[in-house]
């Protein structure tokens, strides 16, 4: 339970939300498979009627401990300079899970007056003939091979990557002055967990943490796009409390991936003590009506009298302010638990199942892994649920926040080769769990046609790793290091490319901060990344500067010179 709602919750007086709930959501649940997709439609239809076309959703997945993505994204063009420099640095072909990885053509060059968007004042950057990395070389791109599902949606435009991602305090930081340079024009705690996730996630890496930039973002919009009063927090976590969606003002409605936890004793949800648990409390029905009455929706035995008496208590008011404000904590946990129970409804099958089972069961088909036993895999089905159901709930901006853990890999990086066959274990295990979730939700979002283009998911992480390992046989693992590459998801994101510079992989010189381990100088600030995916949510030019306070200090990433153009905007 949660108590963590932001709009008011008076509400006795029915509105657009109650004939909706308890008109559609409250049957979608019981029915089955074919039904409930097909009153989706439905569903999406009638919200579109009333305003929802305009609705948008970033999904963050944060990939907690920092992972090596010097293995995610490899240059693979046996004998090219870049591979060449990959081997020496990497040290055994098979670090990335194979001696190569699954090739990635990116993109052809689109001739002047073809742009995607020719309204948008920033050019295309599709290279050719690979992708032509900061050494100026045309590179043959491979993702790892443990992710199958990613190279088929970046093949069908649905993923795109942007190289050499990370925080800074300031451009133009060189291996050369990297250690002369005082504190406050680096990240503070450079190679720290904790301090790099909330700099990840605030993207101001020079001053204490106040806020996330999830919440700023939520701050600004809030007000503009989710204006029902009664609406569910803009932002929510399936993954705890996190940095991300801290707001000055906004703040997050944090859950779990199996759903909303009830108020126990009374079955599993009121299902021993309610007769239609779809109708919305202190709305669908009034707590004041004696249990097993006519037009009474509490049933007349234990558990419906108790549950009657607790409602009635919540709904009183009280002349003490302590004993209101403590009834009031609990009133809104009970309805903040209906509102999302009623959204999860609209994909619920019954029995424990979910209209979007199957979708996530074939992602994970010929992994090994079982999709119900992966916490990360449930995380991005909830929300994928939440955004299908928002159709009844009538958010028009809705953020999340889900998490990945384990990538602290300083040590079982390498798979264990048995034959032909790999043992998954640590990284290797890792990215299929990652590959085969994100593509369970978006196959999922494409089940409600015309909502991919409404939804964008992307990657965020503590830092890379070193390009050098700390061992070279199957215990090996690779250690804190700083730029790395993220990947984007959606219908609006240009896939099938590769955006920012990718960097020169040349340890002890070039970007290798310092040291020789290979630790690359980001190219593209948190700033700059987390700018272009805010203007496709909503945030205008000057909304930007606010939730992106130093983002004057870098190369705009609205301009051809950043090679950002990663999401279409129109």
């Amino acid at each position: 339970m949660n108590i963590l709602i932001r709009k008011t919750l008076d509400r006795s007086k029915p509105n657009r939300r109650d004939f909706m709930l308890q008109s559609t959501a409250a049957s979608i649940g019981a029915t089955s498979l074919v039904n409930t997709i097909a009153q989706l439609k439905l569903v999406g239809a009638a919200a579109a009627q009333s305003g929802g076309s305009d609705y948008k959703a970033l999904v963050c997945i944060f990939l907690n401990g920092g992972m090596d993505t010097n293995n995610l994204l490899l240059p693979i063009a046996s004998g090219s300079t870049a591979r060449q420099k990959y081997e020496a640095g990497r040290g055994v072909p098979q670090y990335a899970g194979g001696s190569g990885g699954i090739a990635i053509p990116t993109a052809d060059v689109y001739a002047a007056g073809t742009e995607l968007n020719p309204l948008n004042p920033v050019s295309d950057y599709e290279p050719a003939a690979g992708y032509i990395g900061a050494d100026g070389s045309g590179n043959t791109m491979a993702l790892h091979p443990g992710t199958e599902n990613f190279k088929a949606m970046f093949e069908s435009e649905d993923l795109a990557l942007v190289a050499n991602v990370g925080t800074l305090a300031q451009p133009n930081v060189t291996r050369a002055n990297f250690n002369t340079l005082p504190k406050s024009q680096k990240p503070a705690q450079l190679f720290s967990h904790s301090d790099q996730q909330v700099q990840w996630q605030s993207s101001i890496s020079d001053k204490p943490f106040t806020s996330g930039w999830g919440g700023r973002v939520a701050d600004i919009l809030d007000g503009l796009y989710n204006t029902d009063p009664d609406a569910l927090a803009m932002s929510v976590s399936i993954n705890g409390v996190n940095s991300f969606q801290k707001g000055v003002q906004q703040q997050p409605y944090v859950m779990g991936s199996s759903g909303v936890s009830s108020f126990s004793g009374y079955g599993s949800p009121y299902t021993s003590a309610l007769v239609s648990t779809g109708l919305q409390p202190f709305a669908g029905y009034d707590p004041f009506t004696t249990p097993g009455s006519v037009g009474s929706n509490y049933q007349n035995n234990n558990a419906g009298w108790r549950l009657a008496g607790f409602e009635q208590i919540m709904a009183m008011s009280h002349d003490s302010l302590f004993d209101q404000g403590y009834v009031d904590v609990a009133k809104n946990a009970r309805v903040t638990e209906g509102l999302v129970g009623n959204a999860l409804a609209v994909t619920d099958t019954g029995n424990g199942t979910t209209a979007l089972d199957t979708f996530f069961t074939n992602a994970f088909a010929g992994s090994g892994l079982n999709p119900a036993n992966e916490d990360f895999a449930r995380q991005l089905k909830m929300a994928a649920r939440l955004i299908i159901g928002n159709t009844v709930l009538g958010n028009q901006r809705q953020v999340f926040f889900t998490q990945l853990g384990g990538w602290d890999t300083h040590t079982s990086q390498i798979p264990v080769l048995n034959g032909a066959a790999r043992t998954d274990q640590g990284y290797y295990k890792l990215v299929r769990v990652l590959s085969c979730a994100v593509r369970g939700f978006y196959d999922s979002i494409n089940s409600v046609p015309g909502l991919w283009d409404k939804v964008m998911a992307f990657s965020a992480s503590d830092f890379t790793r070193t390009l050098t390992p700390n061992k070279t046989d199957a215990t090996g693992g690779s250690d804190h290091a700083w730029g790395g590459h993220m990947f984007v998801a959606g219908g609006k994101v240009r896939g099938k490319r590769i955006f920012g510079t990718f960097p020169e992989l040349t340890v002890n010189g070039g970007i290798d901060c310092s040291g020789n381990r290979g630790r690359w100088i980001p190219s593209t600030s948190v700033d700059q990344y987390a700018a272009v995916i805010s203007k496709w949510f909503g945030l205008d030019s000057g909304q930007i500067g606010a939730v992106f306070p130093n983002l004057h200090r870098f190369t705009d990433p609205f301009t051809p010179a950043a090679k950002l153009d990663f999401v279409d905007y129109a």
